[in-house]
């Protein structure tokens, strides 16, 4: 049988020294935890922006892009059935002002550069809206060959609300 010749000394030095050693790599492995959760912080908050400003890019491509009346038309039908809180405003070579389709829109101040767009309180009648696509024979009538300009209004949390069809 082998006996143990170390001094009780060295083994309460053996003993502080792992106590020590446990607590610097704990306290090593605490900081390395924190700053961890804050680098995962700021990529999903990276993340969550990026997800917000591509999340209505299927409506950003109007703005600016000329599209043919049958999309336009399309568009309007789509807002209406999925209940979108969007307004679309179409203003036909023939008629006089816009005419809001699916929530009336109320544009921003021009003399005011911080006044952002906002929506009526409730959508307009489903049967209004499709009564004045189809009716051939009034003003607001959407030719669907025909060109229109887009442009996208946003609210003041940068959620497209409304977007405007002009007949070139």
């Amino acid at each position: 049988m082998k006996t143990n010749n170390m001094a009780d000394s060295t083994k309460v030095l053996i003993l502080v020294a792992t106590v020590i050693v446990v607590c610097v790599l704990c306290a090593v492995g605490f900081k390395m935890v924190n700053e961890g959760k804050s680098s995962v912080n700021a990529s999903t908050n990276n993340f969550n922006n990026m997800t917000s400003q591509y999340s209505d890019i299927d409506l950003a491509i109007y703005d600016g892009a000329n599209v043919q009346g049958s999309e336009v038309t399309n568009l309007i039908r789509n807002a209406i059935e999925s209940q979108d809180y969007l307004s679309i405003t179409v203003k036909t070579k023939a008629a006089k002002n816009y005419k809001d389709y699916n929530y009336e829109f109320n544009e921003p101040d021009e003399d005011d550069s911080y006044s952002k767009g906002s929506l009526g309180d409730k959508p307009i009648d489903k049967a209004v809206n499709e009564q004045l696509i189809k009716d051939k024979s009034e003003d607001d009538y959407i030719n669907p060959t025909a060109q229109f300009s887009g442009k996208v209004y946003k609210d003041a949390n940068g959620i497209i609300i409304c977007i405007q069809f002009t007949q070139i």
